[in-house]
């Protein structure tokens, strides 16, 4: 099959795809030459957030399956792709690296917030020793809001750990799988400023939608308790960034630890950019070494079964053509 890889950055990776698809042609294309090349394209493979609007897929005539490159589906036009019956597939979290990198990055933030790793550094540089004193994350409790693949990967590695875990979602989740996980107590979304009291760190783990955009509000951040400190490894417009700024400022929370923000890249004049309470890292959860040979793993599966005139796996466009996409974790 021919399959194009769409973004700069998988313009790099030409050889090692060419590498792993064999038995496939495969070419990749940025967006100066995705214009010609997806013309005989049988396979689309995009990164998050890449857009491939209608416009462009009604010159791919050939066009079978539009693989996503991780799980957000922000840039898909799901309705073009089910008139014109183009499958649109993404890839599992769980299993392939993903949600397990971005639970590490998860991690990190909670970590170096907790122990005041910036001025642990200074400390060191200036040889002051055994300070600052730092928060533990054993027997502290942690909220997950979002229970998904990602959120239920957070939560069995924080309860590695020795920490007490709230899960919240915003559907049921049963009962042997809340155990598995670790997860105490559960709430659903509704009640979320509810699950959040006594909750030393909150992590969002939720997928994006109309539902979940700027979740994490004014009123969210004061239900908190003081101290308490926020970590986003999902997506950044779940958070009304005025609404943190103001509880960091006045040091409601002790501190917030980002993976993503609204804007990517954001505005160099984002004061969350400088904000000594935050810790940030440039959206870079899902991107290890294991993930990246996990990803493309499963797209070459998906590529083989279509291939063999099989159904590919996590089909997403069954059925959610007419709704706006969730952008998930």
């Amino acid at each position: 099959m021919k399959v194009l890889f769409y973004s700069k950055e998988f313009v790099r990776m030409h050889d090692v795809f060419q590498a792993e698809m064999k038995g496939h042609q495969v070419d990749t294309a940025d967006e100066t030459t995705i214009g010609e090349k997806i013309a005989d394209a049988q396979v689309l493979v995009t990164r998050p957030g890449a857009v491939v609007g209608g416009e462009l897929l009604c010159t791919a005539p050939s066009l079978k399956l539009q693989q996503q490159w991780g799980v957000g589906l922000e840039g898909i036009d799901l309705e073009t792709c089910h008139k014109r019956g183009i499958i649109v597939c993404n890839t599992p979290s769980r299993g392939t690296g993903n949600a397990e990198g971005v639970t590490e990055i998860a991690l990190l933030h909670m970590l170096l917030l907790g122990r005041k790793y910036a001025f642990a550094h200074e400390n060191a540089v200036t040889g002051k020793l055994f300070s600052p004193r730092g928060v533990s994350l054993w027997r502290k409790t942690a909220c997950v809001v979002g229970l998904g693949n990602l959120g239920r990967t957070i939560a069995e590695r924080l309860s590695a750990v020795g920490m007490k875990v709230r899960g919240v979602n915003r559907s049921p989740v049963a009962a042997d799988r809340l155990e598995k996980a670790g997860v105490g107590e559960f709430f659903p979304l509704n009640r979320l400023k509810e699950a959040v009291p006594g909750c030393r760190f909150v992590v969002a783990a939720l997928a994006l939608d109309g539902e979940t955009h700027g979740l994490f509000d004014e009123g969210v951040f004061r239900a908190m308790d003081k101290g308490a400190f926020f970590i986003n490894v999902a997506r950044g417009a779940l958070v009304d960034e005025d609404a943190l700024l103001r509880a960091l400022d006045d040091r409601h929370l002790a501190g917030a630890g980002l993976d993503v923000l609204k804007d990517e890249p954001t505005s160099p004049d984002n004061p969350l950019l400088r904000h000594p309470s935050v810790t940030l890292t440039p959206h870079i959860g899902g991107n290890t070494d294991e993930s990246a040979k996990g990803i493309l793993e499963f797209i070459r599966d998906n590529v083989d079964r279509l291939s063999r005139g099989e159904e590919p796996l996590s089909r997403q466009d069954t059925g959610r053509y007419s709704r706006s996409p969730r952008v998930g974790v």
